[in-house]
């Protein structure tokens, strides 16, 4: 029976990563024997200390190609186990810029000797080294790692679209989803607050548009800031508040009835753009620009820092409904070929 452990930021009730897990626990199911081999998250309880029990270890999706994860799998290729990266990217609070021709540009990355080694290393042994976006790519050359993944995209965009719900069928009104919540601060601009209001403001010019607003949450603690924001925009014949954490099939389906979205977290963003519903992206860490550019869709995003951030949200929202057709036509040619390669390990037999 060979043992595959799944690494990733998983049992801690975040939507994101939960999904990411599921995902491949169900490419498992469908392309594994299960007299051959076991798949085992990394749950709280598993010591990803001692590797010995694993024949395979895969560093799985989100933002996970940082100290502490590198670690454990440059201890897998030390203990000679296979490895597979499996769409994990890179994240930082550092400042990244877009040029007058569209290009982004990645601050100086900081020397690190050991992760370049290790990076190297694991790329040198891994069965299959894909990437989430061409962000990370570039911080992987400007650290100097040698190794040449491969760009394969989120693993979130292995979901597939539902069957809207019926229950927020609201007489055919066009639903606008907002997805807001926290991250301490620890965002572009270090200020919730100023986002919060220009989000405020944006909803209260779509609902005077003639748009309905939906409110949901991904995660716990983000209950209190939609809360909040349920109350600035004081509208609530034209607003839904959603505080339930749905699992990632039941928010697939309400969003899957919505002509956009607007998103603060990272995997907000991933349902929308898998239950082909265009984003407008809250780009407050590199791993949203990393997500978006990944799609191809650069157009989609709204840095938390920006100046007029009210109106650039508003903007691009009205952009995103505007071409709705033809940014969903983009992000589904992107889902296929995501799903394309993000299968590759199982089909062929890399696991």
């Amino acid at each position: 029976m060979k043992k595959i452990l799944y690494v990733g930021w998983i049992g801690f009730n975040n939507l994101g990563d939960e999904l990411m897990w599921h995902v491949f626990r169900d490419l498992a199911e469908k392309h594994l024997d299960p007299a051959q081999a076991e798949v085992i998250p990394s749950l709280p309880k598993i010591d990803l200390k001692n590797l010995n029990p694993y024949d395979t270890v895969v560093l799985g999706g989100g933002s996970l190609l940082i100290p502490g994860y590198v670690d454990v799998v440059h201890k897998a290729v030390q203990l000679k186990k296979n490895v597979v990266i499996w769409g994990s990217g890179y994240d930082s609070l550092e400042p990244v810029t877009l040029d007058e021709n569209g290009a982004f540009s990645l601050p100086p990355v900081q020397p690190n000797e050991r992760m370049r080694h290790m990076l190297d290393e694991i790329g040198e042994h891994a069965s299959f080294f894909g990437i989430r976006g061409p962000l990370t790519y570039q911080y992987l050359q400007q650290l100097g790692v040698r190794a040449k993944p491969i760009i394969s995209g989120d693993p979130g965009m292995l979901l597939l679209p539902q069957t809207p719900v019926e229950a927020i069928d609201l007489a055919g009104k066009s639903i606008i989803g907002i997805n807001w919540g926290t991250s301490y601060n620890r965002i572009y601009g270090k200020n919730e607050a100023v986002v919060e209001e220009a989000l405020t403001e944006a909803a209260k010019a779509l609902i005077k548009d003639g748009h309905h607003i939906y409110l949901f949450a991904m995660w716990g603690p983000d209950r209190e800031a939609i809360k909040r924001l349920y109350k600035k925009i004081a509208a609530p014949d034209h607003t839904t508040l959603d505080l339930t954490l749905h699992n990632h099939v039941e928010l697939m389906k309400r969003i899957s009835g919505f002509q956009a979205t607007i998103n603060f977290k990272l995997h907000a963003n991933v349902i929308s753009a898998a239950a082909g519903v265009p984003f407008v992206c809250l780009a407050y860490r590199f791993k949203c620009l990393d997500f978006a550019c990944s799609l191809g869709a650069p157009e989609t995003i709204v840095s938390t820092d920006h100046a007029q951030l009210q109106q650039e949200i508003l903007t691009r929202t009205q952009e995103v409904l505007q071409n709705r057709d033809t940014l969903a036509a983009k992000i589904k040619a992107q889902q296929k070929a995501i799903m394309q390669e993000l299968e590759q390990p199982f089909l062929q037999q890399l696991l």
